[in-house]
């Protein structure tokens, strides 16, 4: 299989995997065989332009995450800019560049891992069940990667928490380096959010987070439903209801179960009182 067709083939798969749609509810969205759509996941065959048109039309994508990329990743770097420009980033073009230079030179890691729920709590715990997660701290980057995102740690400007965009049929997450471990620790868990639920996860419309303050308004292209949905997930996943139930039954000081879940301490107080049990 030439590269050419390896890549549209994970494509197609990824989009799919991500709706939660079986290759025969995909065949039936589209009017076609199932063979068809074995045929173009396994790269027997390449979906011509009507085909791909329809794609991004039934998959709610863009039709560019269907077609391979150039060698020149000039397209992603400009609309990372013009994002950041957008949303009044400042000093964020060289970080931008140093995170494309590191996805350039790194596989895509291998999607084992596909998540159905597109309820938060329930996504989370589809996760951390498929993952065979048994105890905290929560290995985030790990759980990221098996849900075949790229992970790059990479300084920001402070208001910029993170980011995400397609890339070849998976996605880049960036985080801010800068930030405290924890609080990297939950940024990408949102991201992460934000990658399992499909959140415009396209080439042509990258999602950057900044941390806004109530009453300095929304950035343009805020959706506090995405962002609420992504929040619940990250709590989820890092503090799950079971594992913090049963640590809070031996340990009830907040500081030491931050620390046990890796957490922040406030992160923790808000995940006990949402829980019941602050």
């Amino acid at each position: 299989m030439t590269d050419t067709k390896a890549w549209v083939a994970q494509a197609i798969r990824a989009a799919r995997e991500q709706r939660g749609w079986s290759q025969g509810e995909l065949a039936r969205q589209l009017s076609r065989t199932q063979t068809a759509i074995s045929y173009w996941e396994s790269g027997k065959r390449t979906p011509g332009l009507e085909d791909v048109m329809e794609l991004a039309r039934v998959l709610e994508r863009e039709p560019a995450d269907f077609l391979p990329p150039t060698t020149s990743r000039r397209p992603v770097r400009a609309v990372l800019r013009s994002t950041a420009e957008r949303l009044a980033i400042s000093d964020v073009d060289a970080a931008i560049d140093r995170l494309l230079e590191m996805a350039d030179r790194r596989e895509m890691p291998a999607k084992d891992i596909n998540v159905r729920s597109r309820q938060p709590q329930t996504a989370a715990n589809e996760l951390l069940e498929k993952a065979a997660v048994d105890r905290e701290p929560v290995d985030v980057q790990a759980l990221a990667e098996r849900c075949g995102a790229m992970v790059i740690h990479v300084p920001f400007p402070d208001e910029l928490s993170g980011l995400i965009f397609a890339e070849r049929g998976g996605a880049v997450i960036g985080i801010n380096a800068s930030h405290p471990e924890r609080r990297q620790r939950f940024s990408l868990a949102h991201e992460c959010g934000h990658m399992v639920f499909g959140h415009h996860l396209s080439v042509s419309d990258p999602q950057l987070h900044l941390d806004v303050k109530v009453e300095e308004g929304s950035p343009p292209g805020y959706d506090w439903r995405q962002e609420r949905a992504s929040n619940d997930f990250a709590a989820e996943l890092l503090m799950p209801r079971r594992f913090v139930s049963a640590a809070f039954n031996t340990e009830r000081d907040i500081s030491a179960l931050a620390q046990r879940f890796n957490v922040s301490e406030i992160a923790m107080t808000y995940r006990l009182a949402n829980l019941g049990l602050h």
